[in-house]
């Protein structure tokens, strides 16, 4: 592996680290949506301070994601190089764009930095001035329009917010760019306005000024500087910092009013969750003074046979059936014939009890226990009167017949 491949390895590693710090903002996927769909869009950041690391030059912005037609735009700020990337992906292939911002190095704080996306133009306005701009083949308004089921999705610094504008005036005023211009405009004229009456006062006594004894040192110790600005004993605030700052301690006074309110929920959580512990008689350990007794579960003590379930009901511990070919209560299981194993008459019901297998009678003509039944015979009942012979139904009715056969016959004869 020679130099070349190992610099490349070493710098799409740092730039995979250096994407994945950013993550997917819903509500500005929204209303970055809503933009596109209007057309012209303008993208601001305020207030980039330098990276602890200063070894690390390159940071993410945001990336504009189109999940169904795999294009990216992917933005990094590079304070060694002084440039801003645009690295588009379109399915698989990468290509990137540089933005050239002068007049900034890894320590500076960039107080506005905006991307104007205007049909297939992109330009960089880098503290309200346009610092570079570049063409494209595409823009975002028609990829919008190409997917199927439109969806963007936008990831983001986390430290970064991201603010949305329809056109570039309103993102200026958003920025305070006129704001400050007109502050500086004011500051000159506030300098020469100081100047020209210092003339005047000057040449009203210039007659004695150079006659008295050192006035003239007095005179240049006294004199107050002409700009503000060059004094080092109180640091001045540029543009909207004075703004930003406003707006901060808001923030500030509003998010520790919020933690305030969590605390004193939370507290009140923890008193009451306190208080059911103190007073839970299952969480406290048995001993011979309070009496306490700890209900069995089927996990502490299963009183089961092996391979029964165990259920746990209001009234206790309950045991399900005793395993195929066992009878008894799911506690105590032995072998047995069960309902299973169709041990009773055809026809007869079947019920399985602590015992095994219970039949019930035999059917209406059928005597035996129910598992064995047989037709019954009436002659054992003794149904004639003493003397009489026991003939069987099938005897009778034969001698009846031939009677009658008999009668029929002795008839015709005579």
């Amino acid at each position: 592996m020679n130099w070349r491949h190992l610099f490349i390895l070493v710098a799409a590693s740092l730039w995979i680290d250096v994407a994945s710090s950013l993550s997917l903002d819903p509500v500005a996927s929204a209303e970055l949506e809503q933009h596109i769909k209007k057309g012209d869009c303008v993208i601001s950041m305020r207030h980039i301070r330098p990276r602890r690391k200063l070894h690390i030059s390159i940071e993410a912005l945001f990336m504009i994601d189109f999940p169904t037609l795999k294009h990216k735009f992917s933005f990094f700020l590079d304070r060694r190089e002084q440039r801003v990337t645009l690295d588009i992906s379109a399915s698989g292939v990468t290509e990137s764009i540089q933005f050239i911002i002068p007049n900034i190095n890894e320590t500076s704080t960039i107080r506005s930095l905006a991307l104007h996306f205007h049909k297939n133009r992109i330009a960089l306005l880098v503290d309200c001035k346009e610092s570079d701009a570049h063409e494209l083949d595409m823009n975002l308004s028609k990829l919008y329009i190409q997917m199927d089921d439109p969806v963007i999705k936008l990831f983001r610094e986390r430290k970064y917010p991201l603010h949305f504008d329809g056109n570039l005036e309103s993102a200026l005023q958003r920025a305070n760019c006129q704001k400050g211009l007109n502050r500086r405009g004011n500051r000159r004229i506030l300098k020469t306005k100081v100047t020209t009456e210092r003339e005047k006062n000057k040449k009203r006594d210039v007659r004695n000024f150079y006659n008295s004894d050192n006035s003239y040192e007095r005179y240049t110790q006294r004199q107050l500087p002409l700009d503000f600005e060059q004094r080092g004993d109180i640091p001045m605030m540029h543009g909207d910092c004075e703004d930003a700052l406003a707006k901060s301690i808001s923030d500030l006074m509003a998010l520790v009013k919020l933690l305030r309110e969590d605390i004193a929920h939370q507290r009140e959580e923890i008193a009451y969750l306190r208080k059911l512990l103190e007073n839970c008689a299952g969480c406290k350990e048995p001993t011979a003074n309070n009496n306490l007794r700890i209900e069995p579960t089927c996990r502490t003590s299963n009183p089961c046979y092996p391979g029964v379930d165990c259920f746990e009901t209001m009234a206790g511990l309950r045991c399900g059936r005793c395993p195929a070919g066992m009878i008894g209560d799911g506690k105590i299981c032995k072998p047995g014939v069960t309902c299973a194993e169709h041990p009773c008459y055809v026809g007869v019901q079947c019920h399985d009890t602590l015992n095994g297998a219970q039949c019930d009678a035999c059917p209406i003509g059928y005597d035996g226990d129910g598992r064995s039944c047989s037709k019954h015979n009436p002659c054992v009942d003794g149904p004639c009167p003493s003397g009489n012979f026991i003939v069987p139904i099938q005897s009778v009715q034969q001698y009846q017949r031939e009677t009658k056969y008999m009668r029929k016959y002795s008839a015709k004869s005579t």
